[in-house]
């Protein structure tokens, strides 16, 4: 090799270099393991080794590279070298008297992001993402520091929800960074703040004019009609009972089409209806209350007494 290089040299071209890929920051894994030691132990013992000790004699044992990390943390996470492919893990005695190490174990089977991703709770409307209710939570971890940032504003360190309260479109970038101030993830998210309830009417189709004022007849109907200008009526949601019945106890129904006069009036002529909807953006409605009349079937009218004789 090195006469080829001087070859080169000497013709006046110089290789080139080829730099060899090393894993980003964000793809590297984590070893991480939960630890649940037995009574009167003061510490926990962990042997990482690139050979598997329990079957290897006593050469390669001598020869194996290895790393012992003793601890007292319950979770225990850290970056291992590939190389390092096998582990076991043995209990201290508060007396300071070392167990004896249990069964080798894979590194592979215990690696790990080193971070947990945030989950905005977005929901999409066409093209346009809206952030279902107006507070978000961000992941924080051990070791880790999870910033962000609004629009062109300032980075700052996350450490409580974010709480929005005016309307509009948010930009808002977010990283996590390990000890090094590495960032481990950096993810970009773009969304719609609506904080505007939907409205919603109770309509009686084809109503019968009674006595009581507008009634549900026969051949009447009852339907919703919601709307919301920005994200969108997400669903609408009703319940109906008689009067002088605990509505309360009464579970509320999704409503899909009209309601007929048998489904209105089953619990009699005087019904109390609640509903109210739920747009995309997860504002909800103010529960609204009003009372529907059933029309009813006409008294018969008296029998005369026949008086004729």
């Amino acid at each position: 090799m090195r006469l080829i290089f001087l070859s080169f040299l000497l013709l006046g071209i110089i290789p080139p270099v080829v730099a060899q890929e090393k894993p980003t920051v964000s793809d590297k894994k984590i070893f991480s393991i939960n630890i649940t030691p037995p009574p009167d132990t003061s510490a926990t013992e962990l042997e990482f080794s690139d050979t598997d000790l329990a079957k290897a004699n006593a050469e390669q044992a001598t020869q194996a590279r290895t790393k012992v990390i003793r601890t007292t943390e319950k979770t225990y996470r850290e970056y291992v070298a590939p190389e390092l492919r096998f582990f076991r893990v043995r209990s201290i005695h508060k007396t300071g008297v070392p167990g004896a190490f249990g069964k080798t174990l894979l590194v592979s089977d215990y690696l790990r992001k080193p971070y947990r991703e945030p989950k905005l709770p977005l929901v999409q409307q066409g093209k346009t993402e809206y952030l279902l209710g107006s507070r978000i939570e961000l992941p924080q971890q051990p070791g880790l520091v999870t910033r962000y940032r609004l629009d062109e504003g300032e980075s700052l360190e996350y450490n409580e929800p974010l709480v929005f309260d005016k309307p509009g479109t948010y930009r808002m970038q977010v990283s996590i960074e390990n000890e090094a101030k590495e960032a481990v993830l950096a993810r970009t998210y773009i969304f719609k703040v609506e904080l505007n309830a939907p409205t919603t009417r109770a309509v009686i189709s084809d109503p019968v004019h009674g006595k009581r004022g507008i009634e549900l007849g026969k051949d009447s109907a009852l339907l919703f009609l919601a709307s919301d200008a920005e994200s969108g009526v997400a669903k609408t949601y009703y319940r109906l009972a008689p009067i002088g019945k605990n509505i309360e106890e009464l579970p509320f129904k999704e409503y899909g089409k009209r309601l007929g006069f048998a489904e209105v009036s089953a619990g009699g002529a005087l019904n109390l209806l609640q509903y109210y909807s739920v747009d995309v953006a997860g504002n909800k409605e103010e529960l609204r209350s009003e009372v529907i009349y059933c029309e009813t079937a006409p008294e018969p009218a008296p029998a005369t007494k026949d008086t004729s004789q």
